[in-house]
């Protein structure tokens, strides 16, 4: 039984180890295990899985807790363009499926590394929804002669790029430690700023 506890918990370890109460009962699994005749010590098994369950199932919860609104928070926005390009069923459920189908795994995953993980993940989705997206409202190449290639009657709704702009990657390397160093970087940081409006795009700052 105490082979099968360590195995349980061997996912989220470092983390459990920083808990007093936690490390402490992990510490008396490995006593008992080295112990030469480890017997006598059965009746503690139960406590210390007990001790070591409630600490782990607590930091689940509180992850969980904090990455799951995050998903949320990212399914809203995605659901915000969807609406306002008048999505039809088909590419709605393109963009929300993996969303959803993340959360359902954060609900039930047990391992604190994955359900961290599920937040960036979360934002790798919203990308690939947004390329769909972006695809999907393409206005069609223009006919040589004037009007469109594809004879469309009602014009699809129209839909502004977004390009995400990462303030930190246009950042020199090393410090900024003279007002030259700031000016240049503000400079640079201006200059891609107003490169995306100029084309007619929006900027979303990560």
């Amino acid at each position: 039984k105490l082979r099968k506890a360590e195995t349980r918990f061997q996912p989220n370890l470092s983390w459990l180890e920083q808990d007093v109460s936690a490390s402490k009962a992990l510490t008396r699994i490995q006593e008992v295990l080295a112990a030469p005749s480890p017997y006598g010590l059965v009746k503690e098994v139960e406590g210390l899985i007990q001790q070591i369950a409630q600490v782990n199932d607590a930091l689940i919860a509180e992850h969980r807790a904090r990455v799951l609104p995050e998903i949320d928070k990212q399914v809203g926005k995605v659901q915000i363009e969807l609406d306002a390009a008048q999505a039809d069923h088909d590419l709605r459920n393109q963009c929300l499926y993996p969303l959803q189908q993340l959360k359902k795994q954060v609900e039930t995953q047990t391992s604190l590394a994955h359900i961290d993980q599920a937040g960036s993940r979360a934002v790798d989705l919203v990308d690939q929804a947004f390329a769909k997206l972006e695809e999907a409202v393409k206005p069609p190449p223009k006919k040589p002669g004037g009007g469109n290639v594809n004879d469309v009657t009602q014009p699809k709704p129209y839909v502004k790029l977004r390009r995400v702009i990462k303030p930190s990657a246009l950042a020199p390397e090393g410090y900024l430690e003279t007002q030259a160093d700031i000016d240049a970087y503000l400079d640079r940081l201006r200059g891609a700023l107003e490169k995306v409006v100029a084309a007619g795009d929006r900027i979303e700052i990560r």
